[in-house]
């Protein structure tokens, strides 16, 4: 079948354009035509938008900082739009700044300037930066730190990796971009993992208090932050951040992640802020006439997350989870443990998404679109294993101060919530009855996995005996 017919007028007489603009030159020490790099880019940015200006934007990206031509050149033959798409890409050409000031200000510049600027200009600026740290990528595989002396930066390999963590941070209103993320995971091959920036704790309110975290909202009403509990490893808010963007190529709706930060003692990920917002179980607890409406609310957004095709190469198996958890109990026998692992073993397999830590505190709404957040145990596996998790802090735990904690309504009101749940989920006239014994052992192997964090698991042994092991 022939190829459909696409308007690239624009695009061709940009590339044009700069071919001419860069004839004869090559790209810094590379050995092949600078042109090169400008089309690499048009197609980084062609991964995100087809937009016909931007790709031009990304084509002429380099015209005026390497070339005689001007941003008065640009305007003339493209328009506004793409000479000051060009303009906010550029590294040299921050006002107030020159050649005089010191390597660090200049690109302390641009970072802000690309911060402040609007997403069109940073999918342009993704176009560029993707591809300068691709090439950095494979150089640095076969150079390793020899690699640096090639620049100018005065502070070699530790202000590339300041330069590179300060544009993924200025970017990161692309999050959820496959070019975002492979922006991020270049960084970290060269440079290692992101390490938490430091907070002024001053500078945010606390907003929410969850298990394992504390909530708090910056007072500039834009972002938000997670800080775990002190006693919770690194590794679980690195998982988050990184979970949330690899979330976002799926096209889930979840607030934007921004970076690691830290106060000093507790670590946790920063977010963009969602206002007006409430979670699923605030608005419960303040409109309690209206339970049946969230419940079905909830059980349509549940039902469309695990309809969506997990990433089984980037999320791991809910079932790995699980076997995990249980050799890592020190609380069953080998008997026991063993019973564990064949419950799991014969449990469904699927390739779907599952939230992991599904319930209605970890999904908020403006009142009319949802945002699910608490994404540290996303994984890939059958549903039921996220319904485990809803029965056991809905109908398993019975708490009722716990319950009051994280869900600010009584024990009673979660199981009548689950119930509204379950037939919403699985169609009018389920079996209450058949539902809790189907699901039930699987709300047991959260309370495996809790009880591995916190002595709890005499109060939660009768139900794990009567329903996993039984």
């Amino acid at each position: 079948m022939a190829n459909a017919f696409l308007d690239s007028t624009l695009l061709d007489r940009a590339i044009e354009f700069a071919v001419r603009a860069h004839h004869n030159t090559e790209r810094r020490g590379k050995g092949f035509p600078y042109i090169v790099h400008p089309l690499e880019a048009v197609a980084i940015v062609a991964t995100i938008t087809p937009d016909q200006e931007l790709l031009a934007a990304a084509a002429l990206h380099d015209v005026v900082e390497d070339t005689q031509f001007t941003f008065e050149d640009l305007q003339r033959e493209f328009g506004d739009r793409i000479a000051r798409l060009v303009e906010l890409e550029s590294d040299k050409f921050v006002e107030g700044l020159s050649e005089s000031d010191s390597w660090r200000d200049r690109k302390q510049a641009a970072i802000d300037r690309l911060a402040a600027a609007p997403r069109d200009a940073k999918i342009v600026a993704m176009g560029d930066k993707l591809s300068n740290m691709r090439a950095i990528a494979r150089d640095y595989s076969e150079l390793g730190d020899k690699l640096w002396d090639r620049f100018h930066a005065p502070g070699g390999r530790a202000d590339h990796e300041w330069h590179y963590r300060g544009l993924a941070q200025s970017l990161s209103e692309l999050a959820g971009t496959h070019a975002f993320t492979e922006f991020v995971r270049l960084i970290e091959n060269v440079f290692g993992k992101p390490k938490p920036e430091w907070i002024e704790l001053s500078d945010y309110e606390e907003s929410g208090d969850g298990y394992t975290a504390i909530s708090y909202n910056h007072k500039d009403g834009k972002r938000m932050m997670k800080l775990y509990a002190d006693y919770m490893p690194i590794s679980e808010p690195e998982r988050e951040l990184r979970m949330a963007w690899n979330i976002m190529d799926l096209g889930i709706h979840i607030p934007r992640a921004y970076r690691l930060v830290t106060d000093g003692k507790r670590v946790g990920v920063e977010f963009e802020r969602i206002t007006p917002k409430r979670s699923f179980a605030r608005a419960i607890s303040e409109e309690p006439e209206k339970l049946p409406f969230y419940a079905q609310w909830f059980a349509r957004e549940c039902l469309k997350l695990h309809a969506t095709p997990c990433n089984t190469e980037v999320f791991t198996s809910v079932k790995d989870h699980f076997h995990r958890d249980i050799d890592a109990s020190r609380d069953f026998d080998a008997v026991e443990k063993a019973r564990m692992h064949a419950f799991v073993d014969n449990a469904p397999d699927a390739t779907t998404c599952i939230h992991g830590d599904m319930h209605v505190g970890n999904i908020i709404t403006n009142g009319e679109e949802t945002w699910w957040i608490d994404l540290a145990d996303f994984r890939y596996g059958h549903p039921w294993f996220d319904l485990g998790m809803f029965y056991f802090v809905s109908v398993g735990n019975e708490d009722e101060v716990l319950a009051q904690r994280l869900f600010h309504v009584s024990h009673q009101t979660m199981v009548r919530l689950w119930e509204l749940f379950v037939e919403a989920y699985f169609g009018p006239g389920t079996s209450q009855e058949e539902v809790r014994r189907l699901i039930a052992p699987y709300g047991s192997l959260y309370m495996v996995h809790f009880a591995n964090r916190e002595s709890m698991l005499a109060e939660w042994r009768t139900h794990i005996n009567n329903t996993l092991l039984a």
